[in-house]
């Protein structure tokens, strides 16, 4: 049962995370609420998982309703978990997981691919 309760706790983290690489993977299907939370986070770097939860919750619903992001979230979770772990490490500079995003990336295109 805690099992169940920590995988809870740490999918919404990896919401967070998930949302602001997401827009790479979806954008025409949520460009308006792309731009909001990207803006946002600009605006707030420091403080963006605060600041721009409001953003962040509009662009986590559209992307819900998204199939080929529902598929790299279920797919690409291995090279996902490491690019999180990744920033996670680097909170302040997050230039240096550029390799991991690239991996990441490279999934969710193959992924991406294969619903259209």
């Amino acid at each position: 049962m805690v099992e169940i309760n920590v995988k809870v706790i740490t999918w919404k983290w990896r919401n967070i995370f998930m949302s602001n690489i997401a827009a790479i993977l979806a954008e025409k299907h949520c460009q308006k609420y792309t731009k909001g939370f990207t803006d946002c986070v600009a605006e707030f770097p420091d403080t963006w998982h605060l600041d721009c939860e409001n953003q962040r919750l509009k662009l986590q619903r559209c992307f819900q309703s998204n199939e080929t992001v529902i598929k790299v979230k279920e797919k690409c979770d291995p090279e996902f978990s490491v690019y999180e772990d990744c920033i996670t490490r680097n909170t302040q500079e997050m230039e240096r997981c550029t390799s991991e995003f690239q991996k990441f990336i490279s999934c969710a295109d193959r992924v991406a691919a294969k619903s259209t």
